[in-house]
């Protein structure tokens, strides 16, 4: 169980279920799955809110070199109109909302637990600010119900649903925002790494999607060039994406054969079944998982569905 916070922020939750005329379209996309039933939330579902909105995740380790992407993307999505959207966790994530919020801007955090969990006083001053702007605190669990190690990764499709692309500001290996990365594969939504260091390990995460085709790097330069002259360029790069057909070697395709005979499995145990080492099995299936191919929910993997 993760204890993140200590100081209860008090507002009154409310919910709304999926078959409300005032729940978010963009969550009604068939390939999010599961389906998002319902939400709790604070703040008010104003109209256009979800009219054009950017997730820009990354690493909770950020490094100098992600406060300072951060410093120069966000104010540019602000200024161009877009609701940034993003997890609320330390890092990246409230880096984005405090800049969305010091320029301006309106901001949403989904939450990978209950809406009304305990939280800190820095981060609650940060909620006021976010619903006085007119942004918005989301969650599928109600109350206080604690994160757990599946919570987080099952918030991120809901964080990848709501957007209309997503940017990976700045990622390791094993950062969560490869997980966020899958979802948008399979939610066909463009995909957007800013390059960084060959030696860093807080880019290693974000070189990979852009090395293996799943992302655009996105530099400086052709942010502004988009934002500023062809906005539609943001929005291209689904077809791109959704082009790009997974091509497995043969071990991967005998390890998903594997997945599909004898089912879901947790990595030891898939290891064992498949004879290769921990390590490696562990290398195909984050690579498996980018593309769409796998799933893993609460420690197990599988076919995705």
């Amino acid at each position: 169980m993760f204890h993140i916070f200590s100081i209860v922020y008090v507002m009154d939750s409310r919910y709304i279920a999926c078959d409300d005329p005032s729940f978010p379209p963009k969550l009604l996309n068939p390939n999010i799955k599961p389906k998002v039933k319902g939400l709790w939330y604070k703040g008010e579902l104003s109209e256009g809110l979800f009219e054009k909105t950017v997730a820009i995740i990354g690493s909770r380790n950020m490094s100098r070199y992600g406060v300072q992407v951060l410093a120069e993307i966000v104010p540019r999505f602000v200024e161009a109109g877009f609701t940034t959207i993003s997890g609320f966790m330390y890092g990246i994530d409230t880096e984005v909302h405090r800049l969305t919020l010091e320029n301006g801007g309106k901001t949403v955090a989904v939450l990978g637990y209950g809406i009304d969990h305990d939280i800190d006083v820095e981060n609650n001053n940060m909620y006021h600010k976010m619903i006085e702007s007119g942004g918005l605190l989301m969650s599928e669990y109600p109350g206080k119900t604690g994160g757990r190690t599946w919570t987080f990764p099952q918030r991120n499709r809901i964080v990848v649903g709501l957007s209309d692309m997503i940017v990976v500001a700045e990622a390791g290996v094993k950062s969560g925002s490869l997980n966020s990365a899958s979802w948008a594969l399979r939610q066909g939504k463009p995909i957007f790494a800013v390059p960084g260091s060959i030696f860093s390990m807080t880019s290693e995460g974000s070189n990979i999607l852009i090395s293996e085709g799943k992302a655009i790097s996105l530099t400086l330069a052709r942010l502004y060039q988009a934002l500023e002259k062809d906005e539609d360029y943001l929005y291209s790069q689904k077809a791109r994406i959704n082009s790009q057909k997974s091509r497995l070697s043969d071990p991967e395709s005998t390890l998903v054969a594997l997945l599909r005979l004898e089912g879901p499995q947790m990595l030891n145990e898939l290891s064992r079944s498949y004879g290769k080492p921990v390590g490696e099995v562990s290398a195909m299936l984050m690579s498996l998982l980018l593309r769409g191919e796998v799933s893993e929910e609460r420690g197990m993997w599988g076919v995705a569905k």
